[in-house]
């Protein structure tokens, strides 16, 4: 075997070992706790919210198509409950345009933040927008739904399929 060819197999068990101890290991992902605010308030504190009362994360993209369309149901949904909170989080897209399509456009006024970094969204297995992590008021979660929502009963009805979805497969 050549020298090249022995290059390029210890780079392959070098790209195997690294991948191997980042999945086990992962001691390179912080956790996080908070989410950061265009506007310069005070960053979203997750633990006043996750474990205090039944939370949605609702991840979004901007431009994102679907997003937009979802979000007059997701603003609609927040205005006609108040057992359920949701934080909209908006994990790609450019800052000018956030403000313009969020704030104006929707007139977004439950608690919303950008995680641009994408920590939040890489920890909770996020790839596409919209995408919605369900949790109950004891901080449990209860699963994802990485899909379009219709309708603001849409978005009340997926909650409630993670609820006894998970409470279901625990009793059995």
């Amino acid at each position: 075997m050549n020298k090249l060819g022995m290059f390029f197999i210890v780079l392959i068990f070098i790209g195997m070992g690294y991948t191997a101890y980042s999945f086990f290991i992962n001691d390179n992902v912080r956790e996080v706790s908070a989410i950061e605010r265009i506007d310069g308030e005070d960053p979203i504190k997750l633990n006043e919210y996750i474990g205090v009362k039944k939370t949605i994360l609702q991840f979004v993209a901007v431009p994102c198509e679907c997003c937009a369309y979802s979000m007059p149901f997701v603003k609609e949904f927040v205005e006609s409950q108040d057992d359920i909170d949701v934080i909209t989080i908006v994990f790609s897209g450019r800052e000018r345009e956030i403000l313009d399509k969020f704030l104006n456009e929707y007139e977004v006024e439950h608690v919303w933040g950008v995680d641009l970094n994408r920590d939040l969204a890489f920890k909770y297995e996020v790839r596409w927008s919209p995408t919605y992590v369900f949790y109950d008021e004891d901080g449990t979660r209860l699963g994802t739904y990485p899909y379009i929502i219709g309708t603001a009963e849409e978005l009340g009805e997926r909650f409630q399929e993670a609820y006894d979805g998970y409470y279901g497969k625990q009793e059995s």
